[in-house]
């Protein structure tokens, strides 16, 4: 595969889940697309130098922390030295980089899942899961059966299965 169809693959799979996580770290998220940006510029410009096939995630994950820290000590939002800064926050190390790695690949995943589902079954599944409430508060609130909150739960987790599954391989 040549150099620029490896690096579209790249910014495709990775480009959300940094921006997640550069987020986490400068609570800005128009701040975090910057760094991000600023970091798939750094890996092109750099593209000679790097095996975009070997653990690149991992570079990108560390990357986008460094350049996530230099921007809080830039808008001196940080006044921890960064060794300070990293003993007390995020990862530090090449394993922990990749566990981060590895957590933002999976949400972004499910995140692209929900996208697949009908309307009024991803909004039962996010009522249920990420809202925390029970089918008998859903069917109420949204004026349908229970039985009807379960048949379309049953569809939405069908449904995630085998997108999760195919993303997977």
């Amino acid at each position: 595969m040549e150099i620029k169809a490896k690096y579209k693959k790249l910014f495709f799979e990775w480009h959300n889940p940094l921006c997640n996580y550069a987020n986490r770290i400068v609570k800005d998220r128009s701040s975090a697309s910057d760094i991000v940006q600023d970091v798939f510029v750094y890996v092109w410009e750099k593209r000679d130098q790097l095996d975009l096939d070997q653990n690149i995630k991992s570079y990108l994950f560390q990357t986008t922390y460094h350049r996530c820290i230099n921007h809080l000590k830039q808008s001196k939002i940080v006044p921890l030295s960064d060794d300070e800064y990293k003993m007390s926050n995020t990862a530090s190390d090449e394993a922990e980089f990749q566990r981060e790695a590895d957590i933002y690949a999976k949400k972004e995943r499910i995140i692209k899942s929900l996208r697949h589902l009908p309307p009024k079954c991803k909004e039962v599944f996010v009522l249920s899961r990420q809202n925390g409430l029970t089918y008998t508060e859903i069917a109420e609130s949204l004026g349908i059966s229970k039985k009807t909150v379960e048949n379309h739960m049953v569809k939405a987790l069908s449904i995630l299965r085998t997108n999760l599954k195919n993303l997977a391989t």
